[in-house]
């Protein structure tokens, strides 16, 4: 009985394989966009027309992106809330931790915008 079955499958594998196996032929077609395409993606594109119309960034910006901002502390004490439901929930020490953790940066990073 195990012969026939092994010969069955063997047999469904050799008909599942196409007639002609082309992933691997010499004469693969070109991978590379077309003329047309190419030419569709340039128009796309927008361009400046004066580089002097680039925003320039003030010291001031750059310290406020870099911090962070007083909805990214509420998103942060949120987070580290659950995560101290969840390790609660679990029982584990280091779920609880790390939630608390993340809430409490939440929570610098929330009081240093607020100033």
């Amino acid at each position: 009985m195990r012969r026939i079955l092994l010969a069955g499958l063997a047999l469904l594998g050799l008909g599942a394989v196409p007639a002609r196996l082309e992933g691997q032929a010499a004469s693969a077609g070109l991978i590379a966009p077309g003329h047309d395409a190419l030419a569709a993606a340039a128009e796309l594109r927008m361009t400046p027309s004066r580089p002097s119309e680039a925003v320039q960034l003030t010291g001031a910006t750059i310290t406020t992106r870099r911090r962070g901002g007083q909805r990214q502390g509420e998103i942060l004490m949120i987070v580290g809330a659950a995560g101290i439901v969840t390790g609660v929930l679990v029982d584990e020490d280091l779920i609880t931790i790390a939630g608390a953790g993340v809430g409490c940066f939440g929570l610098y990073l929330y009081l240093q915008e607020t100033r």
